[in-house]
């Protein structure tokens, strides 16, 4: 799988007025580029319709805050929390996650391509009915997250926890689900028909499937 990377050319001006540039992105409806961002909190915020173009994120939190429909395009996450915000019907694209945490996050409805999540939690997020395309995952955690409805594409799981995930109504076609954790996902054979998974997984999901074993 060919991902494309973030299209960052030097390092982007560091600014310290966050909030006032999004105000302002918001109302004209442009957006903010060639930006560095570090250290800010925010909670319970609204950056809806933000959208970000070749920009960094160090060490930022937005708890509980509305990013409904924002778009990210060649942006770097590192040490980032997302925890409990909304990015339903968000649009990242060529975008990488470096030790991020969005643990109860929304995805609902989002597009996301040429993504890499390294070193983050995901876990319980709302990723329904999202289109996923040429996505490495790797080392990180989406246990107990929800994928019905997904589109997923071009998916490379490398360490990835899928710990009781739920798959519904998602096809698997394709993905390797070997060097990762699965256990307890919950997917028909219909969805998993095409997955590749070890003999040990093939085991597991078989009793989900209520074959039995011996």
């Amino acid at each position: 799988m060919k991902r494309l990377k973030p299209r960052i050319a030097g390092i982007p001006e560091e600014r310290t007025d966050f909030g006032l540039l999004v105000r302002e992105a918001q109302e004209e409806e442009t957006a903010i580029e060639d930006k560095t961002f570090r250290g800010f909190a925010f909670e319970g915020e609204d950056f809806s319709r933000a959208a970000f173009k070749r920009c960094v994120f160090e060490s930022c939190r937005f708890s509980d805050c509305n990013l409904k429909k924002a778009e990210f395009m060649d942006v770097i996450f590192r040490t980032c929390d997302f925890s409990g915000s909304m990015l339903e019907g968000g649009y990242l694209s060529r975008c990488e996650f470096y030790s991020c945490k969005n643990i109860g996050g929304n995805l609902y409805h989002a597009f996301l391509q040429d993504i890499l999540f390294s070193g983050c939690n995901f876990g319980y997020a709302n990723c329904n009915r999202s289109k996923w395309k040429n996505i490495s995952i790797a080392d990180s955690s989406f246990s107990n997250a929800d994928f019905g409805e997904c589109v997923l594409k071009n998916m490379e799981l490398s360490n990835a926890e899928l710990i009781r995930a739920n798959f519904s109504q998602t096809p698997l076609k394709g993905i390797d689900f070997t060097a990762s954790e699965i256990t307890g996902i919950l997917a028909s054979a219909r969805e998993l028909c095409g997955a590749v998974v070890s003999s040990a997984q093939a085991a597991e999901l078989a009793k989900l499937l209520g074959v039995i074993v011996v």
